[in-house]
């Protein structure tokens, strides 16, 4: 049977130790239901929840060590003589008395709970646990140490899952080792017992020696603090292993409210610390393993949004009543938007295996318009954290990874993107379906999915340089500021793009489309002295008996004739001109390409 030490302090200063059973425990708790100097303590302690101020009060009280056996010398001094199987917890501090005899009920669910009762300040709940003993007589006091260490950090974790409230051992002053867990004698006109509580298992503790004398670790020891350091983290923290980013991210459990954070090199360094600090042997790596093991269970949020919005749509055009919100002279507007948004959403869902979302609207104004408000806002709360507008795309390693980890990317101010970029690397961007990138903390590139959709702003007019590419792209001048106050239903807004892309409703451009796309873009190129030139000497002509066939050297040579240095291109890139002109007819010859066109008077 299990003796609690009970330890009080006389008029001179003295220890005096005794030891009860659970038995005498729970009468005594019983009986000091009708102590005065505890129910006066608890009455000024419901007005103020200031324990200091009024634990002098209770100081003759005797103090209960469910954890450890002590003994006292001569000089009043304790120690450990023994150990038993219990372990002491602290729940609240609780606001009203209703919620400690809730909670009560509440621990009687776990077959470990020994005993339970309102503790001395009548603001918390204390909870004794029973737990599996090592063979204390093959274990040194160290080792018992990282035992209580390893098993109350076990204990705090399950019963703290219960409740909101703190869970933590009782009593143990900082730097003090958790076996020394104890409370004052309480009342309780009713503590819970439970004789035939089940043992909470703890694997093996045992230590071995080097011949050299240094302490080791078997692999139950080893066993033992890992079990810990879960305990310890999980007790804390919420953590997940977020698919979108690739890394840990953790939850403070005690301000929540902040939100997750990735688990990152400081983090991780300070969990080790913090470990170390209550007394488990680990290290960085220990930590590291952990982390990065399938124990941290797997989030994928954007899954988590979209999966709860099919068969959700209440029939409303959401996305034309957001693509309102935007006044614009292109005829075109709501369509191609439309077009574009349910892109967006089928490229996050994984249906865009084939050809990527490779429109992006392109919205020109002056500035004060919203533009940048306008874009951020496309996306709902939820998701607003894969927003990203301070992109370089020069950075061609950061891009790659951005259309990994983003949801929508705004190429802000558009018209500082070089014609060189335009041509060539971003040209080819957009239109990926994979990116291949080499993710934080791993060992190796991998191909990953691309998540990101673009859109763009500018200022200026004239910003699209590469003909061929600007398909690709959908100028819209705004006519006035969009509407900034209007807030979607982004639960509908979404629903109604996901039930889009289940019917599998057109996302792309077609042919004709993009003709009007590519004539509708060409007031806003970035016109070249062989655009200008061009066409103030030849007109496009449909039909042979308006014009006839020349090649691309016949044409540079007659501009060059009239024209002169105005002609800066050179041949090739003239001809790469030519050939992604919309509406020119062309043939192959013997001569090589040739373009139907009619010289002008």
């Amino acid at each position: 049977m299990t003796k609690f030490t009970l330890v009080r302090t006389d008029r001179s200063n003295r220890k005096k130790i005794s030891a009860a059973s659970a038995a005498i425990l729970v009468e005594r708790l019983r009986k000091n239901v009708s102590n005065q100097h505890i129910r006066f303590m608890r009455e000024r302690m419901a007005m103020t929840l200031r324990k200091d101020l009024y634990a002098d009060m209770v100081s003759g009280l005797h103090r209960v060590y469910p954890s450890v056996v002590l003994k006292a010398d001569d000089n009043s001094s304790l120690s450990v003589a023994g150990y038993n199987d219990m372990l002491l917890l602290s729940v609240g501090p609780f606001s009203e008395e209703r919620q400690i005899i809730a909670a009560k009920q509440l621990v009687k669910v776990l077959p470990t709970t020994a005993m339970a009762f309102v503790g001395s300040s009548g603001i918390t709940l204390k909870v004794m646990v029973r737990v599996q003993l090592p063979p204390t007589s093959q274990q040194s006091e160290q080792a018992m140490r990282v035992f209580f260490s390893t098993a109350y950090l076990i204990a705090t974790s399950i019963y703290g899952s219960l409740f909101r409230e703190p869970v933590n051992a009782s009593g143990v002053s900082s730097g003090e080792s958790s076996m020394m867990a104890s409370c004052r004698i309480s009342a309780d006109a009713e503590p819970y017992t439970n004789p035939k509580a089940a043992p909470l298992a703890v694997t093996g503790n045992e230590r071995v020696m080097t011949e050299q004398g240094h302490s080791v670790l078997t692999d139950d020891m080893r066993n033992i603090e890992t079990t810990g350091l879960m305990a310890f983290v999980n007790g804390k923290y919420d953590l997940r292993f977020n698919r979108l980013r690739g890394c840990v991210e953790y939850l403070d459990k005690k301000r929540g409210y902040l939100g997750w954070f990735p688990a990152d090199e400081r983090f991780r360094n300070g969990l080790t610390i913090s470990a170390r600090e209550i007394g488990l042997d680990i290290w960085n790596k220990d930590v590291e393993r952990y982390l990065n093991s399938n124990r941290i269970a797997t989030f994928n949020p954007l899954d988590d949004y979209l999966n709860g919005l099919h068969n959700k749509w209440d029939g409303t055009d959401h996305i034309g009543r957001l693509a309102a919100t935007v006044k614009t002279d292109l005829k075109q507007w709501h369509e191609w938007f439309r077009l574009w948004f349910i892109g967006m959403v089928a490229q996050w869902m994984g249906r865009n295996v084939k050809y990527a979302n490779s429109i992006v609207p392109l919205i020109i104004s002056p500035q004060g318009y919203h533009k940048s408000t306008f874009c951020r806002s496309l996306l709902p709360p939820e998701l607003r954290w894969g927003y990203l507008d301070s992109l370089v795309i020069d950075e061609k390693k950061a891009v790659m990874q951005a259309m990994a980890d983003f949801l929508l990317i705004n190429l802000d101010e558009f018209n500082s993107i070089s014609p060189k970029t335009q041509q060539g690397f971003l040209k080819n961007t957009i239109q990926l379906t994979t990116v291949n990138v080499k993710r934080p903390y791993a060992k190796r590139r991998e191909d990953l999915p691309r998540l990101a959709s673009f859109i763009a702003t500018s200022n200026m007019s004239e910003v699209l340089s590469d003909p061929s590419g600007s398909r690709r792209f959908f100028v819209v001048r705004l006519a006035e500021p969009i509407d900034t106050d209007y807030k979607p239903n982004y639960e509908q807004l979404y629903a109604q793009a996901v039930d889009a892309v289940m019917r599998d409703e057109q996302r792309w451009f077609d042919p004709s489309q993009m003709a009007l796309v590519m004539e509708h873009n060409r007031g806003y190129e970035l016109r070249e002295s062989a655009d200008m030139i061009f066409h103030d000497h030849f007109d496009i002509v449909a039909d042979t008996a308006e014009g006839e066939y020349m090649t691309a050297s016949a044409i540079y040579a007659h501009l060059r004739k009239k024209a002169g240095s105005a002609v800066t291109e050179s041949i090739p890139k003239f001809g790469r001109y030519l050939s992604n002109l919309p509406g020119i007819q062309k043939r192959t010859s013997k001569y090589g390409t040739q373009y139907l066109v009619k010289l002008r008077d």
